[in-house]
């Protein structure tokens, strides 16, 4: 990070050394930093997904998932194929108790990533929480496709195991 902080100090529009100390800062869990970094990227590349999508998730970090489903939104809004974003808004959505638009979230990332066994899980999971045990047994049976760890880890999350398994 000291590289990044010496190019800067020499040219400090250097937005892909901005970006990368603000990936890094988030990474090492330096998230005042981080998002600093990534909105003096975005002041120069306001329409930049992928920094967007950082600052979400920087923000959800640190629950602040109002803020990290703006910059998720603002994401899919110039990139919607970005499947990440939509998992990200999905787990803001769910964070906040917002089941439903979760829901939708998740079935996008997961219409995207079709084998995305995390955006699956998800999925699984919030149909559960609104006690929706038909729906919780169609993912199951998705993910039993091609992720046997997965498969196990939501059917064991939402008492499926039985149930699913004997179907």
């Amino acid at each position: 990070m000291e590289d990044l902080k010496a190019i800067l100090a020499i040219n400090p529009s250097d937005i892909t050394a901005r970006n990368t100390l603000g990936y890094l800062s988030s990474q090492a869990g330096y998230f005042p930093q981080a998002i600093e970094q990534f909105l003096l990227v975005l002041q120069a590349q306001p329409a930049d997904a992928n920094t967007r999508f950082n600052l979400g998730f920087v923000y959800q970090k640190l629950d602040r998932h109002p803020e990290a489903i703006d910059e998720f939104n603002a994401a899919i809004r110039i990139n919607p194929l970005l499947d990440r974003a939509w998992f990200g808004l999905g787990m803001s959505h769910a964070a906040l108790g917002q089941h439903e638009q979760a829901i939708s979230d998740f079935e996008q990332a997961a219409k995207l990533q079709p084998m995305n066994p995390h955006a699956l899980y998800e999925l699984g999971m919030q149909h559960y929480a609104l006690n929706n045990p038909a729906k919780v047994d169609e993912v199951v049976e998705r993910l039993r496709k091609f992720d046997p760890k997965a498969t196990k880890q939501l059917m064991q999350a939402t008492g499926r195991s039985i149930a699913a398994e004997q179907s």
